[in-house]
C-alpha cells in the first residue's frame, strides 16, 4: 500500500499555484473576471479604465494587491481586492463595482467573479450536492471534463449550500486545484472540458443593473489553491490552510473542543424554557457528574404564544426574551452557565420576519414580501437597508452584553430567492441580493468586532449556507437537519465534510430500530451512537429528565470525546475506507497531528455489517518509527513500526454494530 504524500507545503504546490494563477495578476487587463457594461462586454480591468496598481504586506503570510479602473464617462469604479498567502498555494480575489458618479449608470450584467482557463491533463470535476434534507445530501460526485463537455452547479433558491456546495477540486493528471464560491446565495459555476483543460466561470447567478449614485455590489470571493499529487494530498492542504487562515478565532485563540448539554422539559423545540428551568437543568447534569462546556438554548425563547397559549417557534420577529419566562433577561442563566464553566448559547433567526412580530409592526418599510404570495405570513428582512442592519447590529449586540452571551446562533428557514428577484426592478435585477449579502456579512463583521471572544454558529434548515464567506466568520454546529440518529448516512456526511470543514458538531442519537419513521433508540446511553457522534461538538443524547440512565457510562463515554476532539479540529483526515451509504460496511477514519505525529484510528462497525474485521492502511506515519496503538476504552495496547503498517496495514476486529478508537504516538 503505497503511503500518500505528505502534505506539508512544499516549492512544487507554489510552483503550480503560480502556473495557474500567475498569468492572471500579470496585468490588470488579465485578471479573471469578466462582465457586460452598457452592452460592451470586458475581461479584466481594461487600460481604458485607467487601472492602477497598489500592493501592501498585510503579515508575514499574506500579501494583498489592489487594482482599481474607473469609466470616466460614467463614473464606475470596478476594484479587484487580491490576497497571495506566501505559507500556502493559494490565491484568493474578490471585485466590487461602484457607481461614483451623480447619475444612474448604464446596466452592469453578466458578472463573473471568475473566468478563466486552467491548464491540464485529464481534468476530473469532483463535487458534492450539499444539504437539502435528504438521505442523499452531501454524496460526492466525479464527473470527467472531455473536451466539449460542461457542467453546471448552483444551489436551490438562495441558500448557498441547498443542493449544491460551493467547494469544488479540478484533478488532473499532476496537481489538483481546489477551488471555493465565497457568497452565501445565489451562486453558479460552470466548469467546461477544453483541449488543454478546463474553463471556469463562477459568480451570482443573476446580474443585470444599474447602479445608484454612491451604490457598490461585489462578487463572490474566489479561492483558488493548488497542489501537486494526489486528491488525498490536495485534501489535506486545503485543511491545514482553512486551519491556519478561516477557522474563526475567539480572543485570537484557535477554537476548542466543546462538549454541549440542553434540556427543556415539554414544548415545541425551547418554548417552555425559562429562567428556572435551564438553571434547574444545569445544577442537575453538574450533579450527574456531566461535564459540559456550552448550554444551548435554541429556538422559542422569546414571544411566539399562539391565542390557544401554545408556543410556536416560528413566530420569529420580537427579539427579546420572553418577560413572562426570562424577567431578567439571560443575564442569570449566563451566570449560571458560566458558574459551570460552559459558554451559553442562544438562537436566533433574524432574517425571517413574521407577520405580527415586532419589527413588522414597526418597520414594515424594512421588509420585503412576495408579490406572488402577498398572504405568506412571512417576509424576509432586508439587510441591504443600512438603517435596517445597523438597528439589528445595535439590538443584537445589547442583548448580547446585557445577557452574557457567547455563542450567537443564526438560523435561516426560507429560501429567500423570490424575496429579492420579486422585488428588483427590471433593471435592478440582483441588486436585492447582493445588498443583502453585503448586509449580512457586515453585520457578522460588527458583532464580531464588538463583542471580542464571541462564537458565531452558522445554521440555515441544517447546513444550506456554510459557503467559504460564511465560514470565515462562523462554524456550522447544525451541518443537517436530516437523519440525527441514523448512523450510516450521518457517516456518509462525514466522509464529505471532513474534506472541507474541519470543526462540527454531532450528536449521539439512536434511531436503529425503525429508520422509516425515525424512532429513537432510547433504552439505555448508547456507546455505538457516542462512536458515531463524536465531533469537534459533541451534544451527547442525554435526557435529563429521566433518572434511569447509566451516567457514570455517559461520564466516561465524553471523557472519549475529549480524547479525540482536537484532532478533528488540527489533524489531517485520511478516510480509510470509500464513501458509501449503507448499513452493512465497516467506516474506517484516521486524524493525524502531523506537529507531534499522534492520532487516532476510528473503526465502525455498522448494524448489519457481516465482516467481523477489516484490514485499513493508516497514513502519514514514519516508516522509521514504531508506534503505540492504544484502545482508548479497553486500554489494551499495540506496538508496530510504521513500514509493517504500511505493508500489512492494521486490522480491527470489533462485534456489529461497535466502534473502537485507537490512538496512537510514536513508541
Amino acid at each position: 500500500m503505497a503511503r500518500t504524500q505528505s502534505p506539508d507545503v512544499t516549492k512544487a504546490d507554489m510552483q503550480q499555484c503560480m502556473d495557474w494563477t500567475g498569468g492572471f495578476l500579470a496585468s490588470p487587463a488579465a485578471l479573471p473576471i469578466s462582465f457586460t457594461y452598457g452592452g460592451k462586454q470586458y475581461r479584466g480591468i481594461p487600460a481604458e479604465f485607467a487601472p492602477k496598481v497598489r500592493t501592501r504586506r498585510i503579515d508575514a503570510c499574506i500579501i494583498a494587491t489592489s487594482i482599481e479602473g474607473r469609466d470616466r464617462a460614467t463614473g464606475l469604479l470596478v476594484r479587484a481586492e487580491i490576497v497571495r498567502y506566501l505559507d500556502f498555494p493559494v490565491v484568493e480575489w474578490t471585485v466590487y463595482f461602484t457607481n461614483e458618479g451623480t447619475a444612474d449608470t448604464p446596466i452592469l450584467s453578466d458578472v463573473q467573479g471568475l473566468d478563466a482557463d486552467f491548464v491540464g491533463t485529464d481534468p476530473v470535476l469532483w463535487h458534492s450536492n450539499g444539504d437539502y434534507y435528504s438521505i442523499d445530501g452531501y454524496t460526492p460526485y466525479e464527473t470527467p471534463l472531455n473536451e466539449g463537455a460542461s457542467v453546471t452547479v448552483a444551489p436551490n433558491g438562495g441558500r448557498s449550500c441547498n443542493g449544491a456546495f460551493p467547494y469544488f477540486r479540478v484533478m488532473t493528471k499532476d496537481a489538483v486545484l481546489t477551488f471555493a464560491v465565497g457568497w452565501p446565495a445565489q451562486w453558479s459555476a460552470t466548469f467546461s472540458g477544453t483541449a488543454t483543460g478546463a474553463h471556469i466561470t463562477a459568480g451570482q447567478q443573476l446580474t443585470r443593473m444599474k447602479l445608484l449614485p454612491g451604490e457598490t455590489i461585489r462578487t463572490p470571493r474566489i479561492t483558488l489553491l493548488a497542489a501537486t499529487g494526489d486528491m488525498q494530498r490536495s485534501i489535506n492542504v486545503w485543511r491545514r490552510w482553512y486551519q491556519a487562515h478561516v477557522l474563526p478565532r475567539a480572543d485570537g485563540q484557535p477554537l476548542p473542543q466543546k462538549l454541549v448539554a440542553h434540556a427543556v422539559p415539554f414544548g415545541d423545540e425551547f418554548t417552555e424554557a425559562t429562567e428556572e428551568n435551564q438553571i434547574a437543568y444545569m445544577e442537575k447534569f453538574a450533579q450527574k457528574g456531566y461535564r459540559f462546556s456550552v448550554w444551548w438554548i435554541d429556538a422559542g425563547w422569546y414571544p411566539c404564544r399562539m391565542p390557544n397559549g401554545k408556543g410556536d417557534w416560528p413566530t420569529t420577529g420580537t427579539w427579546i426574551p420572553d418577560p413572562p419566562r426570562f424577567p431578567r433577561g439571560f443575564k442569570p442563566v449566563s451566570d449560571a452557565a458560566h458558574r459551570h464553566g460552559a459558554d451559553l448559547l442562544i438562537w436566533f433567526e433574524p432574517e425571517r420576519v413574521r407577520k405580527g412580530t415586532q419589527i413588522d409592526r414597526e418597520h414594515p418599510e424594512w421588509l420585503l414580501a412576495l408579490k406572488s404570495n402577498p398572504d405568506n405570513l412571512d417576509k424576509c428582512l432586508n439587510l441591504g437597508n443600512p438603517a435596517c442592519r445597523q438597528w439589528l447590529t445595535d439590538h443584537v449586540s445589547t442583548l448580547i452584553q446585557e445577557g452574557g452571551i457567547d455563542i450567537y446562533r443564526q438560523d435561516h428557514n426560507f429560501d429567500p430567492l423570490e424575496f429579492w428577484r420579486q422585488n428588483d426592478a427590471e433593471d435592478r435585477q440582483g441588486a436585492n441580493e447582493n445588498l443583502h449579502v453585503q448586509g449580512y456579512l457586515q453585520y457578522w463583521d460588527d458583532l464580531l468586532a464588538r463583542n471580542p471572544g464571541l462564537w458565531i454558529d452558522s445554521c440555515a434548515s441544517g447546513g444550506r449556507r456554510n459557503d467559504l464567506e460564511t465560514m470565515r466568520r462562523s462554524v456550522p454546529l447544525h451541518y443537517t437537519d436530516f437523519g440525527y440518529g441514523i448512523h450510516y448516512v450521518k457517516l456518509s456526511f462525514h466522509h464529505t465534510l471532513y474534506q472541507w470543514i474541519p470543526y462540527i458538531k454531532e450528536c449521539t442519537l439512536s434511531w436503529d430500530k425503525d429508520y422509516a419513521t425515525f424512532q429513537r433508540f432510547e433504552e439505555q446511553i448508547d456507546r455505538f451512537a457516542f462512536h458515531c457522534g463524536i465531533a469537534a461538538m459533541t451534544t451527547p443524547a442525554v435526557d435529563i429528565n429521566r433518572d434511569d440512565y447509566d451516567y457514570a457510562q455517559a461520564a466516561k463515554l465524553t471523557e472519549l470525546a475529549f480524547k479525540t476532539g482536537e484532532y478533528f479540529i488540527h489533524g489531517d483526515y485520511y478516510p480509510l475506507t470509500p464513501f458509501a451509504r449503507a448499513e452493512d460496511k465497516w467506516v474506517v477514519r484516521q486524524f493525524h497531528r502531523a506537529a507531534d505525529d499522534t492520532g487516532f484510528v476510528q473503526g465502525i462497525r455498522l448494524q448489519k455489517c457481516p465482516d467481523d474485521s477489516i484490514t485499513v492502511f493508516p497514513q502519514g506515519l514514519d516508516d522509521t518509527k514504531r508506534y503505540v496503538f492504544e484502545d482508548a476504552e479497553t486500554g489494551e495496547k499495540r506496538e508496530v513500526s510504521g513500514a509493517a503498517l504500511r505493508v500489512t496495514g492494521f486490522t480491527l476486529k470489533q462485534p456489529v454494530r461497535s466502534g473502537a478508537v485507537w490512538m496512537y504516538k510514536p513508541a
